[in-house]
């Protein structure tokens, strides 16, 4: 045997390679889903979309006016009037929260309301409480994306990405079990992180293009729904460049072993003794 490998073994690197890439490129997408739809993360989204669609800085004398008859409401709780969303406050509460204080109670709860029960906690007796959008637009793209915004989905995204890194490690086990020498590991490792990653970027920086484009002739309303997506989807641009940076970086540590590995070594020159 010379030493090298087989083409069989050759075959079996290029076949778990493309299959992990593959595998990599679904996790880092479902990685995405799991940092866009985290509590902290979906809540903040919610709240702004809220705010937007609502219009809920030209309704809220509005709702003060109505909150001033809480007195005479019978029970604990009133909800909040000429609102789309549920948002129920205490009768002490409907009588003393008012201006920015009342504006924050109502976006903050109801942000937990669709981040927990999803787009069903829209009320469908206030349909002039949500502006309308055409779903096959930039702007309909981002309210589809908020339903997916929400707690359930959120743990389906996580056990999604457990069982996808289980794999990835399996698959990365056996690619480098068919790969002896370091420097190549690296070399392969780097590349299929690399060629996963960076398909993810391009996709990425061409929807936030995409949002940025369409801001262009949009109506306010429209613009600050998009300008919503761009902030968003500026999570997985920031991933997907660090993972695309890490993969070039690993594949070009290892390329430069095999070149300080391949280089020649030259054998001493013979001593002459002195005085030749």
């Amino acid at each position: 045997m010379n030493g090298q490998p087989s083409a069989l073994r050759i075959a079996s690197q290029w076949v778990i390679a493309a299959i992990l890439a593959a595998v990599l490129l679904a996790l880092f997408l479902l990685v995405a889903g799991v940092q866009l739809t985290a509590e902290d993360t979906g809540k903040r989204a919610h709240r702004r979309s809220v705010a937007t669609l609502t219009d809920i800085d030209a309704r809220l004398p509005a709702i003060e006016a109505a909150l001033s008859a809480a007195g005479s409401t019978p029970g604990n709780t009133v909800q909040v009037p000429a609102f789309p969303l549920p948002v129920q406050l205490t009768v002490g509460e409907a009588k003393t929260l008012r201006g920015a204080a009342l504006r924050d109670r109502i976006l903050d709860d109801s942000a937990t309301l669709l981040y927990d029960k999803g787009t069903a906690a829209w009320a469908s007796a206030d349909q002039a409480g949500v502006q309308r959008i055409d779903r096959v637009s930039s702007a309909g793209l981002v309210k589809t994306g908020l339903g997916m915004v929400r707690d359930s989905r959120h743990t389906i995204f996580v056990i999604a990405a457990i069982l996808l890194a289980i794999v990835s490690l399996v698959l990365a086990a056996g690619l480098m079990m068919t790969i002896h020498d370091w420097n190549m590991r690296f070399v392969a490792m780097g590349s299929v992180v690399f060629a996963a990653a960076l398909p993810c970027l391009a996709a990425a920086i061409a929807v936030r293009f995409a949002f940025k484009t369409a801001q262009t002739d949009a109506d306010p309303f429209t613009k600050e729904m998009l300008d919503l997506g761009i902030g968003a989807v500026w999570i997985p641009i920031r991933d997907y460049l660090a993972l695309s940076a890490l993969g070039f970086g690993v594949a070009g540590l290892g390329a430069l072993g095999m070149w300080l590995q391949s280089r020649p070594t030259q054998a001493p020159g013979p001593v002459l003794p002195r005085g030749q």
